[in-house]
């Protein structure tokens, strides 16, 4: 049951796999959620001020209840080295932590995922990943499976978009990057401190699941490749990935992460496009929820919400809240 349950997380990450740094579908690294969209209008206000120590960080202030807000970019090298006294600081005076939203996977899901074939996501009887593969995609996912040393067993039988986000996780566990850095970071500094911690919400895998399994033969072959441009990007620089993040350069980390090919493949399923605006929404909700409460909170944001027009950090600006970066 464990091993479905992953598989079905691996289903999960082509919508909501917070942290992953995309590429387009070109060489350069360069991604907008949306190609003419020019970026939160907080962000940009933000960027002329100059960098404090660390990841960047925003305050967000409303009826005298403060909640600073942390922008996270998974995956990090497990080794990265960083440091932040605001983030410090603020931990000193919360009272509550609030990291991303959570998958909700239950015993039905699961048996209706065994049940009907995999939800749409895996391949037909007898049908092999790499025999169906284009001979341009089949050598690159070779090499990459090769380079997070797999063999194609634990591929074969998914769909080219599930085994693309599977083989990205795999390779980078095999590169020593971390997926669930620097929330797993944020969550011991709190619990250090005494802080409590809490997920804003949890999603239902249930319409990712149906999402997922709606994708156009060439929708899928166009997930795999982002996943494979993910690694191609990834692997030249492994050790050194995140760094402008644990600068707080946020437009360096601009230049290279607006959204997760996760997101980008989401986008192309049909009813994708609602289901992310969804979890945007959820965040921002949570958040503002947060700012009804007395005293202090700290919450995780996925950069990738943060950083387009209208994210988290602009639709709470839009509801009268004001939001600067703390010294």
């Amino acid at each position: 049951m464990a091993a479905k349950t992953a598989r079905i997380a691996a289903v999960a990450a082509l919508a909501f796999a917070v942290s992953v740094p995309a590429l387009a579908q070109t060489p350069s690294p360069t991604v907008e959620l949306q190609p003419a969209d020019p970026g939160s209008a907080v962000v940009e206000e933000l960027l002329v001020v100059a960098r404090p120590p660390g990841p960047a960080l925003w305050l967000v202030e409303k009826n005298g209840a403060k909640l600073y807000v942390l922008g996270s970019a998974a995956p990090l090298p497990h080794q990265l080295k960083w440091d932040s006294p605001r983030l410090n600081r603020a931990l000193d005076q919360a009272s509550l932590v609030l990291v991303p939203p959570e998958a909700s996977v239950g015993p039905m899901q699961i048996t209706k995922f065994v049940l009907t074939g995999g939800g749409g996501v895996r391949q037909g009887f007898g049908r092999k990943l790499e025999d169906r593969l284009p001979p341009d995609l089949k050598d690159r996912f070779v090499k990459a499976r090769t380079q997070a040393r797999r063999t194609a067993v634990p591929y074969k039988d998914w769909k080219p978009a599930v085994a693309g986000f599977i083989l990205l996780s795999d390779f980078r566990q095999a590169a020593g990057l971390s997926e669930a850095k620097p929330v797993s970071t944020i969550e011991r500094m709190a619990k250090a401190k005494g802080v409590k911690v809490k997920a804003m919400s949890q999603y239902r895998l249930g319409p990712v699941l149906s999402s997922a399994g709606k994708l156009s033969d060439e929708a899928n072959l166009a997930c795999l490749r982002d996943a494979l441009n993910e690694i191609d990007y990834e692997a030249p620089r492994w050790n050194t990935l995140g760094r402008d993040w644990a600068d707080g350069d946020i437009a360096a980390v601009r230049a290279r992460y607006s959204s997760s090919a996760a997101q980008r493949c989401l986008l192309r399923a049909p009813g994708g496009a609602g289901l992310l605006d969804d979890q945007i929404g959820q965040s921002a909700k949570a958040l503002s929820e947060a700012l009804n409460r007395p005293g202090v909170t700290v919450a995780v944001v996925d950069l990738a919400f943060l950083l387009p027009r209208n994210g988290v950090l602009d639709r709470l600006k839009a509801q009268g809240a004001t939001v600067t970066s703390p010294n």
